[in-house]
């Protein structure tokens, strides 16, 4: 057994996740890609259901063409002409009432967070335990009581005041909880967006949190030391035994 398979299995059973961990780990263009991963013949809505997917079992080495969504493969660096995307999107956000105005719209997809344009040339995104080395970061989809037990992982240690950035809605999965992690090194939560769950078909009550790789095992470990806190409130339900 692994060491990410039995992190993932104690995650799974500790935090009682419907979806499991998932890796990410995005390659660039002067890396080979895993030779005994064979690419998805899947054509997804978005890089946020692949993320669902994979926490259902799914390993998916993904090509842009392959993840519906342009502002997600803008943000996660495949796109070399991104402000194309951009500009549709900036229409389709406004256009569907999510923004008072074009001006609000643009300011939230354009103040995101995004890699460096056209050099991503493929995503593995698959459940953790089929990752052999550390992923880049691990996408936790989880209810909202999980995710603050995630966030007490993460601050374990250090405690004190917690910043969670946001994009404000229109590229949570690939930028609050991908980019942002990669780029900054930080762990991160999104609220997701209205595209994000209409792509998704995530629960309502379902938040996304990604954790670097490099944090993955302190927040398994601080996980497991809160196991009392954990039971106390598993134990404070109504129906408990």
């Amino acid at each position: 057994m692994s060491d990410f398979k039995a992190m993932s299995q104690d995650l799974v059973a500790a935090l009682e996740l419907k979806y499991a961990p998932v890796g990410v780990t995005l390659y660039r263009k002067n890396q080979p890609l895993p030779a005994d991963i064979p690419p998805a013949a899947d054509k997804l809505k978005s890089y946020c259901q692949a993320l669902v997917l994979a926490g259902e079992g799914r390993t998916l080495l993904l090509h842009k063409d392959q993840m519906g969504c342009k502002l997600g493969t803008s943000v996660l660096g495949f796109e070399v002409d991104m402000e194309a995307y951009l500009d549709d999107g900036v229409l389709e956000k406004f256009g569907v009432g999510l923004y008072a105005s074009e001006e609000a719209s643009a300011a939230t997809i354009l103040k995101s967070t995004y890699l460096k344009k056209g050099q991503t040339q493929a995503a593995l995104i698959a459940p953790l335990t089929a990752f052999r080395e550390r992923p880049e970061v691990v996408v936790f989809t989880a209810n909202s009581e999980q995710v603050m037990w995630l966030l007490y992982a993460v601050n374990y240690e250090r405690g004190g005041h917690m910043d969670l950035p946001q994009s404000g809605g229109a590229l949570g999965g690939c930028a609050d909880i991908t980019a942002l992690p990669l780029t900054q090194g930080i762990a991160n939560v999104t609220f997701l967006g209205l595209g994000c769950r209409l792509k998704s078909a995530v629960d309502a009550c379902h938040l996304m949190m990604g954790v670097p790789g490099s944090a993955l095992a302190g927040l398994y470990q601080h996980v497991l030391d809160m196991a009392k806190p954990i039971a106390m409130l598993k134990k404070a339900r109504p129906g408990a035994a």
